[in-house]
């Protein structure tokens, strides 16, 4: 085994970090690994890089135990296989997801890609609009979870390369669906909770350069249509604290600012920077 590539979508970075974690831990089994936004390659380019390595894998947050719009959209582009490949998929949750990762079996298995190896891991909330449960916690907490994280996805290397990884979530599927459904229900409805706050927006134009769904077009404000991902990046990076949840901006003098992952090397234009 000498290459190896990770096809990634991340919105405040959790899955860019265990991707970056992943082919270092390659590297250093001298695999020459590259990770690959999917907001950067397009599909010819990406079904090069799926023929030509020797390991592949594919990871996304879950939202709702459900795949993020842009990688679903990234899997139904890609050219159909002739001969199939077997392929490594994983995705970031913020405590469980049921089948979050197997559940890409059904759009791989269209492109003749067959999942070997299917792996879950724990990563901090990125919802740092929400409070209580469900919201981004507190600086410790958070640093306990990335401790823990590193443990997992070291350890989860090992087994891909010794062939001991298994599928985690096959058999889940109705403990996923009991976030999926509800989160599928709910989801055009909450398409429209982001807006801008004309008074604080600087035009600057970042939040219509990260969106992954080209839902955000600078005029006189930001507008916003209805094709949301809910990824977070307009809300979390925006430098003005300009976007509002519910028509609510966060209070960055009480609450700080809204999450992205712990990693001083991570900055959000990473993410659609062409490789």
């Amino acid at each position: 085994m000498h290459t190896a590539v990770v096809f990634y979508f991340s919105g405040t970075g959790n899955t860019w970090w265990v991707a970056d974690r992943i082919i270092r831990r390659l590297d250093m089994s001298n695999i020459n690994a590259t990770a690959v936004s999917v907001d950067t390659v397009t599909p010819k380019k990406a079904d090069w890089w799926i023929k030509t390595a020797d390991l592949v894998l594919f990871g996304w947050p879950v939202y709702g135990s459900d795949l993020p719009e842009p990688m679903k959209r990234f899997l139904g582009a890609l050219p159909k296989l002739e001969k199939s490949k077997h392929v490594h998929v994983f995705c970031t949750q913020m405590g469980f997801s049921g089948d979050g990762a197997w559940l890409a079996h059904q759009w791989l298995a269209e492109k003749g890609l067959i999942i070997d190896t299917a792996q879950h891991f724990t990563m901090p909330s990125n919802m740092s609009m929400m409070r209580g449960f469900f919201g981004t916690p507190d600086e410790n907490r958070v640093k306990k979870i990335m401790a823990s994280a590193e443990t997992q996805v070291d350890g989860y290397v090992e087994r891909l390369l010794t062939n001991t990884a298994r599928i985690q979530g096959r058999f889940s599927a109705m403990l996923g669906m009991l976030q999926r459904v509800p989160f599928r229900l709910y989801r055009k409805k909450a398409r429209r909770l982001f807006n801008a706050d004309a008074a604080l927006c600087t035009r600057c134009g970042l939040c219509e350069s990260l969106c992954p769904m080209r839902n955000i077009t600078i005029k006189d404000a930001p507008e916003f249509a209805d094709r949301c991902a809910f990824c977070l990046r307009c809300y979390s990076f925006c430098p003005a604290n300009a976007i509002a949840y519910k028509g609510r901006i966060r209070d960055a003098a009480k609450y700080g600012k809204p999450y992205s992952v712990p990693d001083k090397r991570f900055k959000p234009l990473l993410l659609i920077k062409q490789i």
